[in-house]
């Protein structure tokens, strides 16, 4: 069983997330404390925090993209309906906007015939609308969600939960994944074999495969199944 991670893996999240940060900054021209240049990487940076304290269960999907609004006006006095209104003006164009990346269907169409899953934080409902507009979906059996569990990436019950779904022992199960903390480090903490995505050229060291593009997965996973069947 091969699972995927989603943004920054099969999703161009960060391409998407930075053009619908500033749609929300002109939306709301003089209320926010960043420049224009400067909120993307703020944007990122504020979501990445309160995202964290929903993977680790702390706080609900919505009361986080709530915390994401308040804090990136400087406004904690913003009502839940306020906050839910300025945070539908950025999620409106950031699913308009994102897509896939161009090595993500060639190397899914490559890999017809073999069990396919998604491991991925998030909500359900947005998470599957990226991969339906991508055209992605189909290509998958098994799709397990941080908003289902409670918890999300890099809790290792994620993975044990996949794999569970799956009907796979985590060491049959490889997972591919962009994140070193909550893709490689965790899915190999669980038992898995992880193929990091380096698609940012970091170069670290890491108890996994490397690629720099989907299009090399093919290479790596000929490399996996051929140890394997030797074993």
């Amino acid at each position: 069983m091969i699972f995927f991670d989603i943004d920054g893996t099969l999703i161009d999240h960060l391409s998407a997330s930075a053009a619908a940060s500033l749609a929300l900054h002109d939306e709301f021209s003089g209320q926010i404390p960043f420049t224009r240049d400067e909120f993307p990487v703020a944007w990122e940076e504020i979501m990445d925090r309160h995202f964290e304290r929903f993977c680790r269960g702390e706080i609900s999907i919505w009361d986080q993209r709530r915390a994401r609004i308040r804090e990136s006006f400087a406004a904690p006095q913003l009502s839940d309906a306020e906050a839910d209104s300025r945070y539908h003006v950025f999620i409106r164009e950031y699913e308009r906007l994102t897509r896939a990346y161009d090595d993500a269907v060639p190397c899914l169409e490559k890999l017809m015939g073999k069990r396919l899953g998604i491991i991925s934080n998030g909500a359900r409902e947005q998470q599957l609308g990226k991969l339906r507009r991508a055209r992605l979906l189909h290509h998958f059996d098994v799709a397990v969600f941080s908003e289902d569990l409670g918890v999300g990436k890099p809790d290792q019950g994620i993975f044990v939960e996949a794999c569970r779904q799956a009907g796979q022992q985590p060491s049959k199960c490889i997972h591919v994944g962009d994140n070193l903390v909550a893709d490689v480090h965790a899915s190999h903490k669980s038992g898995m074999r992880p193929v990091w995505v380096d698609r940012l050229g970091k170069m670290s060291e890491v108890p996994a495969a490397r690629i720099t593009s989907l299009a090399e997965l093919g290479r790596v996973l000929d490399g996996e199944f051929c140890c394997a069947s030797k074993k």
